[in-house]
């Protein structure tokens, strides 16, 4: 936590003696506060066009706009704006934010992976990004398919340390999941595979480092296995995978993570794939606590009048956080610096995900997800796995 608290400070700084060389060999370096002009606090949401088409992206955006809603446009003497942006790129929404001398966080990206195009332009400003959806594990912590994370992702690391957090798992109990529902299914001897991008590289790895350990085999190709997982955000290439699989061996168990959670993947699929799995972050409406159904669920079917989808929750909580460490900050609210800290500092937060904490990674210490599977060409949540550890 030590380290931490030194990549976190703001003053300038004189590195004496040991601790000078040792500071440097880190990247030790110069920088002063990075502060919002005026009374008015933004905070942006990124919505780029065509990554975020889907009814659970929508209903993510609606969520952090209900939340939003529900805590007033007033905080002390500040004057709170919520704006969603829709630029082509994220990198565009993000250079919008920080364009915005009022900007004071920035509610990212919520394609999986797709934060690694605005992280380092929200970094270089000291501005807070949370994302409620991006699970790729690369973006927080060392993973062996991405060389040189997470540090790669960050432009001032050496002057800011970390400004990326989020409420949402990431792909590592993503990948323990995945093997607990193939546990459940029965899976014996799995075929891992990936379409080569990051995020799809990584969790392919975790899944088949985790399947082992569960008594899982792991086989050299898809010919014998009797479960495939795939790891990738192409939903046109997973599609043609398990369609392949399954026409070879229609009782054949087809495995994806959540970049797959859409009904245009769904949309592909042959009618021989039937025993597909899809795991998403989030939460089924059956299994909210009675706190979540009261503050959130109610409160979304009666502004948006249909039933949110499983990770709409995730937006409401990203932006209910946010709030929350804007008002712990009082008046140096306005600080960048200060608000960065006060997420990371985030213990055993009483929430409508749960109690949970943030920690130096800015990982979540929460991990529900849920299973869909396809009915009649869409997707339909009809389990809950909570990863525990």
């Amino acid at each position: 936590m030590r380290s931490f608290v030194l990549a976190r400070r703001r003053v300038l700084h004189v590195c004496v003696g040991f601790a000078a060389v040792m500071s440097m060999a880190a990247g030790c370096q110069t920088a002063s506060n990075v502060s919002v002009s005026g009374s008015t606090l933004t905070l942006y949401a990124s919505a780029p066009k065509g990554a975020a088409n889907t009814q659970s992206a929508a209903d993510v955006l609606a969520a952090e706009q209900l939340a939003f809603n529900q805590a007033g446009s007033k905080l002390g003497k500040f004057t709170l704006k919520f704006i969603k942006l829709n630029g082509a790129k994220a990198s565009d929404n993000a250079r919008s934010a920080i364009e915005d001398t009022s900007s004071i966080a920035y509610l990212g990206e919520l394609d999986p992976g797709l934060s690694a195009d605005s992280l380092g332009i929200t970094n270089a400003q000291d501005l807070l990004q949370v994302t409620p959806t991006d699970t790729a594990a690369a973006l927080t912590q060392v993973t062996s398919t991405v060389p040189n994370s997470p540090n790669r992702y960050y432009e001032s690391l050496g002057s800011y340390g970390r400004t990326f957090a989020r409420v949402v798992p990431n792909t590592s109990p993503e990948a323990k999941a995945q093997v607990q529902e193939m546990q459940a299914q029965h899976v014996s001897k799995l075929y891992v595979s990936s379409d080569g991008s990051q995020y799809g590289r990584a969790i392919a790895q975790a899944v088949r480092s985790n399947a082992p350990g569960s008594s899982i085999t792991i086989a050299p190709s898809a010919s014998g296995a009797d479960a495939v997982f795939y790891g990738g955000v192409s939903e046109a290439a997973a599609a043609k995978v398990f369609n392949s699989a399954a026409a070879g061996n229609a009782a054949v168990k087809l495995f994806g993570p959540s970049a797959l959670d859409s009904a245009t993947f769904a949309a592909r699929l042959s009618p021989a794939a039937r025993h597909v799995y899809i795991s998403s972050p989030g939460f089924m409406t059956k299994d909210l606590s009675a706190t979540a159904k009261s503050e959130f669920l109610k409160p979304f079917e009666d502004a948006y009048h249909r039933v949110p989808s499983p990770q709409a929750i995730l937006g409401y909580e990203a932006m209910s956080a946010v709030l929350s460490v804007l008002k712990k900050a009082g008046t140096s609210a306005t600080d960048r610096a200060t608000v960065v800290q006060n997420f990371f500092a985030i213990k055993n937060r009483d929430s409508v995900l749960g109690t949970y904490s943030i920690n130096a990674q800015g990982d979540t210490s929460l991990a529900p997800f849920v299973f869909s599977r396809p009915v009649n060409g869409k997707l339909v949540p009809f389990q809950s796995v909570q990863v525990q550890g």
